[in-house]
């Protein structure tokens, strides 16, 4: 008796539930009716009061290319796993047109939105066996694809079919079946059939033949299922269904269907295109179409026109590479170079590495900021010229100094040959990279005006306050990203205008509109007497002869070039920095762990793969310096000629020498001062008096390195 009961409460309940299916059966049967074949007007009024209006298109990804300046493709940018490259009808084969309308909706181009009978039955499956179909025409596919998140449920049913109706009545047959192919999903992370084709035959998708069109038609119905690269089987009987569907349609014959089947498909390695030539270069491409555009290449679908010469990238590679090679035995194992255009910003070449094999080689060493050494230098002599402390001319004291930091041990730091030199002008201290002068000429610009002068000049690493940074800021112990070391190049190459580095000249939309806003105005970053200079002084190889001898890798045959050379303490980096008003170049070898080097500088470990790179890249073009600006003119003074800006002259600044000098701390900033009277540097200590004597050095100390 009780298993009677339970029987027939059971039937009564699955009585009750029929009748209710039945009555949303009915439901939905009529709503589809009333679209499909009653004019469809009332019934869109009483479904966008009841469900709402069209929702907006959900957002799709598409694969970005990006190309060097000349049109060479150097990357396929997308998500991780996923792509998708969408194309126009007219690029699709015709057999894959026609094989996807035979299998997924054969009255594609006659009918409506909405195939009454499968709408009903799809409805009824979903509510009686919880088994989602989908829609059935291409039409309600699409609108399922673009327009809804939610996957199943009556409600689902009724959004779909407003939205297909809707489809149908603003577009041409032709465009929904352009973003069906573009939009559906074939498996393997192709989106779209172009992507499909890609992966799973290398083939653009208007070279599919009959065999490969119908094996693609076959996927979207279960890509997972279907995938012909792990269920080749299962594929292969879905190949037959499209091909005896395209038969039934009339599209083809038996025996063409025949042959199709039979042929030997010959299938790709299943990747996407991942083409990524210049991973380092293509990162900061990236980057800066985000900073500029606010697009995501990843996803955006771009057409992306880079500034990178692949021909001058590949040459820069195979030199750095060699370099390093050259000299592992130094323990050297990587090294960089960035070159640019210093009349526009435009990056030509961006090499992060040395190359796989190399530890470290996913790090992009061009980026990665590091001690700059000594040609950081060229910001502190640049200071001090402009604030008019010294001339090209002065005479600066080589000799033993002790600096003095309150709250700090004192420091007494040595040249990189640990030799004294005498009293020399400015002109061969700086080019001869001797430490001694460089943090006199420092301490009278003031160490917050070089910062200042760096920051000024594109550096952006310096980012305390300016007078947190001690007297070793010109031996360049604060780190630089190398890209900015050739950026600050290209300013005393372009008269003292900074041309910010740039790595992308167009970006463009799928529409073809330019998206890159107009390039920003140069700026004059440096006064063009003081580039004119710093120009003069190191383009000078008489200037460098003690420290480097003559005809050093720093000079080029038939060429006159401004070069200056970094090394750091411990021989952890070497880098060079030099330029024509045409090309400047920084190049950088070191360790990307840090780790010491073992006996190289600026002269034999970067300096070389500098010399090679600009001596094959400037042949055939000219120098072209330009003649001096109107605020500097030339006079001799001690036997020498050398340029003066305006307000100096021989004469009218103060050697730095040993005696007679004062030093002072004021508001965390190092300053020095040689001479009697006002310094009129901020908080000297000594204005108005005689100079006091500085202090005899201690020994040892540490070093920095030309």
């Amino acid at each position: 008796m009780v298993r009677r009961a339970l029987v027939n409460a059971h039937r009564a309940r699955r009585m009750s539930r029929r009748q209710r299916l039945g009555a949303v059966m009915i439901s939905v049967a009529v709503a589809a009716f009333l679209l499909v074949w009653g004019g469809g007007q009332v019934a869109l009024a009483m479904l966008d009061s009841a469900f709402g209006n069209v929702p907006a298109a959900k957002t799709t990804f598409a694969d970005s290319y990006v190309y060097d300046r000349s049109g060479k493709l150097l990357a396929v940018l997308h998500p991780q796993g996923d792509s998708r490259i969408p194309v126009a009808l007219d690029r699709i084969a015709p057999s894959l047109q026609q094989a996807t309308i035979a299998i997924e909706d054969k009255g594609f181009w006659s009918e409506g939105a909405v195939d009454l009978g499968r709408v009903v039955s799809a409805a009824w499956s979903d509510v009686l066996h919880h088994d989602t179909q989908g829609a059935s025409t291409i039409t309600m596919q699409l609108a399922k694809v673009r327009y809804l998140d939610d996957t199943g449920g009556i409600t689902y049913k009724l959004r779909q079919l407003m939205i297909a109706r809707h489809l149908d009545a603003t577009m041409s047959k032709r465009q929904i079946l352009d973003e069906y192919l573009n939009d559906i999903y074939y498996g393997h992370g192709a989106t779209g059939i172009q992507a499909a084709a890609h992966i799973f035959f290398g083939v653009d998708a208007d070279k599919l033949d009959l065999a490969e069109s119908a094996m693609l038609a076959g996927l979207p119905n279960q890509p997972s299922g279907l995938d012909p690269l792990r269920f080749p089987d299962a594929a292969k009987a879905r190949q037959k269904q499209v091909l005896d569907a395209m038969v039934a349609a009339g599209q083809i014959t038996a025996a063409q269907a025949a042959d199709a089947y039979s042929e030997p498909l010959k299938y790709s390695d299943g990747n996407m295109d991942n083409v990524d030539l210049e991973p380092a270069y293509v990162a900061r491409v990236v980057a800066e179409v985000k900073q500029k555009t606010g697009r995501d290449a990843t996803t955006a679908g771009l057409q992306i026109t880079g500034t990178l010469d692949e021909a001058m990238q590949q040459y820069a590679q195979h030199t750095v590479t060699s370099q390093v090679d050259a000299i592992r035995g130094l323990n050297v194992s990587d090294g960089a170079m960035v070159s640019l255009d210093p009349q526009t910003g435009s990056v030509l070449v961006y090499v992060g590495g040395a190359g796989p094999g190399h530890p470290g080689s996913q790090i992009d060493m061009a980026s990665s900021p590091r001690q700059p050494g000594s040609t950081f230098k060229l910001f502190t002599y640049s200071t001090a010229l402009r604030l008019k402390k010294v001339t090209e001319l002065t005479p600066i004291t080589d000799a033993p100094i002790t600096i003095n930091i309150p709250g700090q041990p004192a420091w007494t730091p040595q040249n990189y040959d640990l030799h004294w030199h005498g009293t020399l002008p400015l002109e061969e201290a700086f080019s001869n990279s001797l430490n001694i002068p460089a943090i006199k000429v420092e301490q009278v610009a003031g160490v917050p005006n070089v910062v200042q002068t760096a920051r000024a000049m594109g550096v952006t690493t310096l980012t305390q306050p300016d007078n947190s940074y001690g007297p070793s800021l010109t031996l360049g112990t604060y780190p630089v990203p190398l890209w900015q070391m050739a950026q600050a190049g290209g300013i005393f190459a372009a008269g003292g205008m900074l041309h910010p580095a740039t790595f992308v000249s167009s970006v463009k939309d799928a529409g073809g509109k330019e998206l890159l806003p107009a390039a920003a105005q140069p700026k004059q970053a440096l006064d063009p007497g003081v580039a004119f200079i710093v120009n003069d002084i190191l383009t000078n190889d008489a200037n460098r002869a003690i420290s480097f001898g003559r005809g050093s890798a720093l000079t080029l045959p038939n060429h006159l070039v401004a070069a200056k050379t970094g090394t750091t303490q411990n021989f952890r980096d070497n880098l060079t920095v030099g330029w024509t008003p045409h090309l400047v170049t920084a190049t950088w070898v070191g360790n990307t762990d840090n780790e010491p080097m073992r006996g190289t500088t600026g002269i034999t470990g970067a300096a070389p793969i500098w010399h090679a790179f600009m001596d094959h890249q400037l042949q055939n073009v000219p120098d072209d310096w330009p003649g001096p600006p109107s605020d500097v003119k030339q006079e001799s003074m001690g036997g020498r000629t050398g340029w003066f800006l305006d307000g100096t002259g021989p004469g009218t600044t103060t050697g730095l020498n040993q005696q007679g000098c004062r030093t002072w701390s004021f508001n965390g900033g190092s300053y020095y001062w040689c001479g009697s009277g006002d310094s009129n540097l901020p908080g000297d200590p000594g204005a108005g008096t005689a100079p006091t004597p500085a202090p005899p050095p201690p020994p040892g100390g540490h070093h920095h390195h030309g």
